[in-house]
């Protein structure tokens, strides 16, 4: 009874104890004969992957998956995603839109600035080209020098005769000189059409009146300024090209050459006086004394524009150029797309000259290898060289041949006009797209009467060309849409639609490397127990 009572109140449940673990203990290790120990870790598993996934979308920076792991109901994870789904779509579906128009590569011209200083581009060559061929005071010494030995009088009567014809021969007017073609022998070939015709050009100091050429406010010697160049209107005294071996070579030794400036206004350009009274025009012409004038780039062959100086004139020309750049976003376009050739491109219609890349010189290129394809000779007297070897070069008795296809040479198709215009003429194709990276010049001409002194004799042309402003225009073509507008119009909408950034697919590309190390390193385990 003493003992009894000496026992605290909890000594039964101290007494059941063991048998309380015994049955616990059992309960927890006994195998189930259904399922087993194997389906208890299958189970942890998937929890663990649970738990991983649940742990990193409630820590995810991508708008709408917290709600996904967080809510308690199903149908309230389910609304979230499919609201994270159809958010993903919708971006995805614009971001196919931008990556359509990127496709189509459409380019669009903006005025870059309208302040760029004319010092960024070369002064324009100017050409100076009488309206006749032939300085008839060294008509007698080119007889001598162009003839055979002692020639009889139909000889040179004949000879005289071509001179005449070749006074006001061009070349888109060959007319007089087919018909000269059927006074002369077939074999009468003992002379070049571009060295005679050179020969007889006016020389600088037959032209220019000494001391009367100056640039940007320095005098210099005409013939320091004006060389002999070849140009679709024959030889011509042209200042400031790079078209004679002349002027490159004078490129080589000057590197401020082609000329600049950076002044504008009336007598801030180049001024010359040509004298119009001299006596080296043929004896009872008609056609007055006269000279044109062309102004072109320096590295171009020929300009269309020409302007006609008259005697007893001052000529103003004001100068603007427009400066047309393509930006270098464009370089993986086709050129055929792109409708420009940079530099560093070849047009398969520009080839085999030395003239440098111009949509004018590709024009006359062109022209060149179809007078060639049609009357089998080459023009150098008023075409650029092509560097083809053995070519014959065109005489008087193939002026029929270049007079019956003027319609052709006089003509030119441009891409597929075909498609779209019926036109009867014949003409030529050529390819010449413009250079992508190049300037033009807008030209505007005034002229105003010379007043001579009382009881004056002399006959002038004075001319002037100049910078009209001392700014320019400058247009950029570049590609509307690139890879770097893409990925910025790409992240605005995916930040609409899902409040995504690029840290957010970075983490989702983390959890997702995360789970597949550990989905590998179970199975991985998992392998190595069933071959153990």
């Amino acid at each position: 009874m003493a003992a009894n009572e000496s026992c605290p109140s909890n000594c039964n449940f101290i007494k059941l104890l063991p048998f309380v673990m015994l049955l616990y203990t059992r309960e927890l290790v006994a195998p189930r004969l259904n399922q087993g120990l194997l389906r208890f870790r299958r189970k942890q598993q998937r929890i663990k992957y649970q738990d991983r996934l649940r742990s990193a979308f409630d820590h995810c920076t991508i708008h709408g998956m917290q709600h996904v792991s967080g809510e308690r109901h199903l149908w309230q994870r389910l609304l979230w995603i499919s609201i994270a789904l159809g958010a993903g779509v919708a971006g995805f579906s614009m971001y196919s839109v931008l990556r359509l128009r990127l496709s189509e590569q459409l380019l669009v011209s903006l005025i870059d600035t309208t302040q760029l200083p004319v010092y960024h581009i070369d002064f324009p060559a100017v050409a100076i080209c009488p309206w006749s061929h032939v300085n008839w005071q060294r008509a007698p010494s080119a007889l001598i020098r162009f003839l055979p030995e002692n020639p009889d009088a139909h000889l040179r009567e004949t000879f005289r005769h071509l001179l005449v014809v070749l006074d006001l021969t061009s070349f888109s007017n060959f007319k007089r000189a087919s018909d000269m073609g059927k006074e002369i022998a077939i074999g009468w070939t003992f002379f070049s059409m571009k060295q005679l015709m050179n020969y007889l050009a006016y020389r600088c100091e037959e032209l220019f009146i000494p001391g009367s050429c100056v640039f940007d406010e320095t005098y210099y010697d005409c013939c320091q300024l004006f060389v002999p160049e070849q140009t679709e209107k024959g030889q011509c005294l042209v200042f400031n090209s790079l078209i004679s071996d002349h002027s490159r070579k004078k490129q080589l030794t000057n590197k401020f050459y082609p000329h600049k400036l950076s002044t504008a206004g009336e007598e801030s350009g180049l001024m010359f006086t040509i004298n119009a009274s001299h006596p080296f025009v043929r004896a009872g012409k008609e056609t007055p004394f006269g000279m044109n004038l062309m102004i072109k780039k320096p590295s171009q062959w020929s300009s269309e524009i020409i302007y006609n100086l008259y005697p007893d004139t001052e000529n103003f020309v004001a100068v603007n150029p427009l400066v047309m750049e393509t930006s270098t976003n464009t370089h993986k376009m086709s050129p055929r797309k792109r409708r420009c050739y940079f530099d560093n491109e070849q047009s398969p219609y520009f080839q085999n000259t030395s003239l440098t890349y111009d949509r004018a010189n590709c024009m006359v290129v062109c022209l060149h290898q179809v007078v060639l394809k049609t009357c089998n000779c080459s023009a150098p007297v008023f075409l650029p060289p092509i560097g083809l070897e053995g070519i014959r070069e065109c005489g008087v008795l193939d002026a029929k041949c270049l007079s019956s296809n003027a319609d052709i040479f006089s003509y030119v198709r441009m891409g597929d006009q075909d498609k779209y215009i019926n036109d009867s003429r014949h003409g030529y194709f050529c390819d010449c797209p413009d250079n992508c990276n190049s300037w033009q010049y807008k030209m505007t001409l005034n002229v105003r009467k010379l007043d001579y002194p009382k009881n004056s004799t002399e006959r002038l042309i004075k001319g002037q060309i100049y910078y009209g402003q001392r700014v320019m225009t400058k247009i950029i073509t570049k590609l509307k849409y690139t890879n770097l507008d893409l990925l910025a119009n790409f992240g605005g909408i995916i930040s609409l639609f899902m409040g995504a950034s690029v840290m957010s697919f970075i983490e989702l590309v983390f959890v997702v490397g995360k789970l597949m190390w550990v989905f590998i390193k179970d199975g991985y385990a998992k392998l190595n127990d069933q071959i153990k």
